[in-house]
């Protein structure tokens, strides 16, 4: 983004009456005329990626998943819009304010690559949802764009359930590569991807604010 559009966003947020400014998640190359435009880094993002195979399968990705799986105790579908409440409410409870996401954010992360892989999971001992994961293609990248699990369903092999799901999605499809980011302090979310061959690619990536003035 060129530093003359930067200035231009910058002032139409403050003629339309916002107080601060956020990026989304960048790398360092384009951070860079952000931090001339005086956005200061806010988070600091781990970026992982992994290979994958045609047929791609895992092994050893956990007692807990084959357990899950043995006791039928996992149940995942394909997410439709009704479950859009029950999804944003596993969302509020996973994350932090400022990564939680609302209706409008949801409907982004579907929309984001040109093909999606939308799953959600319940055990069968509950009624609701505990866990969803967006997934996304665009050419050979796969991309684990989100994934949410209840707090008091979280190291159960949930997650490592759906983000193999996804991975066997992108691989059947013709993905290549698979492409995740989290907070780096998510240490749970970096042992889940590393577990399952995900690898570090420094130095990552980072979010950018700004507080505006009228």
């Amino acid at each position: 983004m060129s530093d003359a559009a930067i200035t231009a966003a910058v002032e139409s947020a403050v003629a339309r009456g916002y107080h601060r400014l956020r990026t989304s998640a960048l790398s360092h190359i384009e951070a860079e005329p952000f931090l001339r435009a005086g956005f200061e880094p806010d988070q600091q993002l781990a970026l992982l990626t992994r290979p994958i195979q045609s047929g791609f399968s895992h092994r050893g990705a956990g007692f807990a998943i084959r357990e899950a799986h043995q006791n039928g105790s996992i149940a995942i579908r394909r997410g439709r819009r009704r479950d859009h409440p029950s999804v944003l409410a596993v969302d509020q409870a996973a994350f932090e304010p400022l990564w939680r996401l609302d209706q409008a954010g949801l409907l982004d992360a579907l929309r984001a690559t040109p093909f999606r892989h939308f799953r959600v999971v319940r055990s069968d001992a509950d009624t609701v949802l505990t866990g969803y994961a967006i997934s996304g293609r665009s050419g050979p990248a796969g991309y684990l764009q989100r994934l949410a699990i209840s707090p008091h369903h979280q190291g159960q092999g949930t997650g490592a359930t759906l983000v193999i799901d996804g991975l066997r999605w992108m691989a059947r499809w013709g993905a290549t590569r698979a492409w995740v980011n989290t907070p780096q302090h998510n240490t749970g979310a970096l042992r889940l991807y590393e577990h399952l061959g995900f690898e570090l690619v420094p130095p990552g990536l980072q979010v950018l604010e700004t507080v505006l003035e009228p």
